[in-house]
Parts: structure tokens; C-alpha cells; sequence
């Protein structure tokens, strides 16, 4: 081919590629969604999505409010009783199966039900959680040394119907006693 030849290539290609320049971009992006990393490998998929707004095993929510709430200024120690209506509830993810025997007296149907669990490692396994209800509080009662002043009552007050979805009718704020 001569110089003409190549160049009216090149003019065609680039005509072409103007025309279709949208959906050549379109292609081009999502290729690059296609490419984008997903995660590690060895990344394990999460089993509590809302670890952070449930009450932790290993630290009551009384001790974590009681922390925060002494943070308060001019709030001092404090201390936190909640009752609850419920503790909350886990559903698990379970396995049912059903069997059925027929002899010379009829047929009985049996059912198992059995908890479904995972491997975590290190020969242990976790069970699987489908969801988890929050508990519902009954009441609170708060106990600090700063509640002798109306703003420091009021604070706590807001404090504890945050964290709980209490009403001020259910939470009760009284003055420590010094010892």
C-alpha cells in the first residue's frame, strides 16, 4: 500500500471511532467496573453486619453507657441500671429434615432440626446468624455524683434516651451519695 493508502486507513478508523466514541466509552467502563477488586481472598465474609449497635457479651451496655455517661462535664462517677422487657433475639440459620417410615401399624413422620454452623478456623465453628432483634428496654435508672445540677440531669437524661430509645418517663436520674 502507498502513503495515500495508509493515510485514508487511518481517516476511516478515526471517523469510525468518532461515530461510536459514547459506546466505546460505555465498553470501556464497564471493563474497568469488571476489573475493580472485590476484596481479598482470604477476607471472610462478614456474619455480623451490625456488630456495632448491639448490646456486646462482653461488655453490658450498662458499663459502656456508665463510660460514657461519666464523660458528661461536671456528670462525675456514674452509675447505670437498665431493665429490660427482652434480651433481644438471635434467629439462626437452621436445617430441617423430615423422614418418613411406613411399616405394618401406619407411617410416622419425624422431623430434626439442626443449627447451621461454619468452620472459623483452628477446628471451631461459629453458627450462622440470619438476624438479630435488638432488646427492649423497660426503664434506667442513673446514678451520679454531678446530679444535683438541672443541665448536668438534663444531659444524662438525653444521653440515656439516645442510647436506649427510652422515654424521660422511663429513666429516672438521682444524686450519688457521697461516701
Amino acid at each position: 500500500m502507498d502513503r495515500n493508502g495508509n493515510f485514508d486507513l487511518k481517516e476511516k478508523i478515526l471517523s469510525k471511532l468518532r461515530e461510536y466514541r459514547y459506546v466505546l466509552l460505555v465498553l470501556a467502563l464497564g471493563l474497568l467496573l469488571l476489573l475493580l477488586p472485590r476484596g481479598s481472598e482470604g477476607e471472610k465474609p462478614d456474619a455480623e453486619p451490625q456488630a456495632e449497635t448491639r448490646v456486646s457479651e462482653e461488655v453490658p451496655l450498662e458499663r459502656r453507657l456508665e463510660e460514657i455517661l461519666s464523660l458528661v462535664d461536671g456528670a462525675g462517677e456514674v452509675r447505670v441500671l437498665l431493665s429490660y422487657e427482652d434480651d433481644g433475639e438471635r434467629v439462626l440459620a437452621g436445617d430441617s429434615r423430615y423422614s418418613q417410615e411406613s411399616d405394618a401399624q401406619g407411617s410416622r413422620v419425624e422431623m430434626s432440626d439442626t443449627t447451621v454452623t461454619v468452620p472459623r478456623g483452628g477446628g471451631e465453628s461459629a453458627e450462622v446468624e440470619v438476624s438479630y432483634r435488638c432488646p427492649v428496654f423497660r426503664g434506667a435508672v442513673v446514678a451520679a455524683r454531678g446530679a444535683d445540677s438541672a443541665q448536668v440531669r438534663l444531659e444524662l437524661l438525653e444521653a440515656v434516651k439516645a442510647a436506649t430509645g427510652l422515654g424521660a418517663e422511663n429513666i429516672k436520674i438521682v444524686k450519688m451519695a457521697d461516701k
